[in-house]
């Protein structure tokens, strides 16, 4: 009965016999403290990622709904095509148009919640 006593409350901890395991208890708790840390680190990167799919997913699907989407094997055969017809690719003379879209204006939330109250 007092070995349970002396278990449970703690009491062999401060034996002479469990000194000299003291850095090893603290070795395995330094340890066990990093497995939760870099165990929290990993839930946060694989929910980052799920994330960005998702994001990927919609926006490929939006590009596919506007036909703006061309697989990158298909996009390789159209360029051996293109070559076989004589056109040869020169990346230095490709130039890009873009359009510049006028964004939306954002307004504030705190404008938001008075206008709507």
């Amino acid at each position: 009965m007092k070995a349970l006593k002396d278990f449970f409350g703690g009491e062999f901890l401060l034996s002479r016999q469990m000194r000299r395991w003291y850095p090893y208890l603290a070795f395995v708790l330094a340890l066990m403290a990093v497995m939760i840390i870099s165990e929290q680190r990993i839930q946060d990167k694989q929910r980052k990622i799920k994330m960005l799919e998702n994001e990927y997913k919609a926006e490929l699907s939006k590009l596919k709904a506007n036909n703006q989407f061309i697989p990158y094997e298909e996009n390789q055969l159209l360029i051996r095509k293109m070559q076989e017809r004589g056109y040869v690719l020169n990346e230095e003379q490709n130039y890009t148009i873009r359009v510049k879209r006028e964004a939306p204006e954002k307004k504030h939330r705190l404008f938001k919640r008075k206008n709507n109250e």
